[in-house]
């Protein structure tokens, strides 16, 4: 009989088909409330876009983009550490919990105070740091939100999780929509609006962490602990062990935000506020456009992945194999649609005065291709003593991103932010896939590439 080729079962993430339904509903729950963020942060960008000033538009964007970097030094990477702990040791990871808070407590305030005195030291604009002020609470609302995200994740409550998701965005919404009605809006109205949102958060995540205990908390999907690690379990660990599984974790979840957000602020600090937020305007449909990896990997993978690495090394080849070849279909539709279609629709949305964020949107399309690719080629690196080599590759995107970022900037403005942003995610998915391939796979990741497909006589 001629052979034909069929699928091996063992090579899907979920056989039952029962398990293949639930888990493709939870990743259509997810993608849906992550879009649905993406929308309502596009929709708060297109009211402040009508409601403030050009300039007024960019000091808002610009003094966002510092806080957010600001909330993922505070954070340390605090969420990431324990959706690898729970996903090795299972329920025994809640020993790490307490050490964990009685780390960030002290660790953000050091650097709310420390961001404070550098940050006056290094801008003039008394406008735009005097928004920045009222938007401090936005970086602490962004780590309770992530511990939040990771508790939910490891419960496998996405439903809640998905809900949580959109109360950011719907919070920021309000502030726009009250500045859009207001008679004189303006930065300081949006960033006391944001004042006050982010405390609400925070009030509320924090209660809803409280439940984060043995007995009130239900882990999904864990194994028993491990016979291997039993010994080690039995002690408590100190903060100094938190700091030396953190620091990978800490040092990524900085440098992400700082070499991804580092045209925007070079723009509004160095150029004008006018030129941030026009580059913000493209910045904005670009994150859109990243929301179906980060919803896939991020936010439904990343607490599998750690669970597979440790207990089924198979399934974990097969999803990062499946993944990275869906992604980069995915991602040559998403550049397409945006290369011919993005500078219309940011016409439609923001109107004539922003065309030129349009234009710019145009030859960034190819961004999103590149970040679908190293995003799904990242993943392989999120788990075990990988982290390391991950963080290898940020810090060499950000030693040559940032310099190269002001020195663009200084002399060609939009121009250079444009350049600067190519350069940077190529750079990113080159980095990513020879750390992969080396040291993940051996050497041995093209040879082997497979959808698992078996040859049956």
């Amino acid at each position: 009989m001629p052979s034909f080729v069929e699928l091996n079962k063992d090579c899907f993430m979920l056989t039952a088909p029962s398990g293949i339904k639930s888990g493709l509903q939870n990743i259509a729950l997810i993608f849906a409330s992550l879009v649905g963020s993406g929308f309502l942060a596009f929709l708060t960008q297109v009211i402040l876009g009508h409601s403030l000033s050009m300039e007024d538009f960019g000091i808002v964007n610009t003094a966002v983009s510092i806080i957010v970097i600001m909330g993922a030094v505070i954070g340390f990477g605090i969420p990431s550490v324990w959706l690898l702990l729970y996903g090795r040791e299972g329920e025994q990871a809640f020993r790490w919990v307490k050490q964990s808070v009685k780390f960030m407590l002290p660790w953000a305030a050091f650097v709310l105070a420390a961001f404070s005195i550098v940050l006056i030291g290094l801008i003039d604009d008394a406008r735009l740091l005097t928004v920045i002020w009222w938007m401090q609470a936005m970086a602490v609302m962004q780590v309770m939100m992530g511990l939040l995200t990771a508790k939910l994740q490891l419960e496998a409550r996405y439903g809640e999780l998905s809900f949580w998701q959109l109360l950011p965005p719907l919070g920021q919404l309000a502030v726009a929509s009250t500045a859009y009605l207001s008679a004189t809006p303006n930065a300081f109205e949006v960033g006391k609006g944001y004042f006050l949102v982010s405390w609400l958060l925070i009030a509320a995540s924090g209660i809803s962490l409280l439940s984060m205990t043995p007995t009130r908390m239900r882990l999904a999907g864990h194994p028993s602990t491990s016979s291997t690690i039993i010994a080690d379990l039995q002690q408590t660990p100190q903060i100094k062990d938190v700091l030396d599984i953190a620091w990978p974790y800490a040092t990524s979840a900085a440098l992400v935000m700082i070499y991804g957000r580092i045209e925007i602020v070079f723009l509004g600090v160095i150029n004008s506020p006018i030129a941030a937020g026009t580059y913000a305007v493209a910045a904005s449909f670009l994150l859109v456009a990243s929301l179906p990896p980060q919803a896939i990997y991020q936010k439904f993978l990343l607490p599998k992945i750690h669970r597979w690495f440790y207990n089924d090394h198979q399934k974990f080849l097969t999803t990062f194999r499946l993944g990275c070849t869906a992604m980069t279909i995915a991602g040559i539709f998403g550049t397409m649609s945006i290369y011919f279609l993005g500078e219309s629709l940011i016409v439609l949305f923001f109107g004539e005065q922003y065309r030129e964020s349009g234009q710019i949107l145009t030859m960034l399309a190819v961004c999103i291709l590149i970040r679908y690719v190293s995003g799904s080629i990242e993943s392989s690196l999120m788990t075990g003593n990988f982290t390391r080599h991950r963080v290898c590759c940020q810090v060499f995107i950000t030693l040559v991103s940032v310099p190269s970022a002001f020195l663009l900037i200084t002399f060609y403005g939009l121009d250079g932010a444009i350049v600067n942003k190519i350069l940077k995610e190529f750079l990113l998915l080159v980095s990513f896939g020879y750390a992969s391939s080396h040291f993940v796979f051996r050497g041995k990741l093209l040879s082997e590439w497979s959808l698992c497909l078996v040859q049956k006589k």
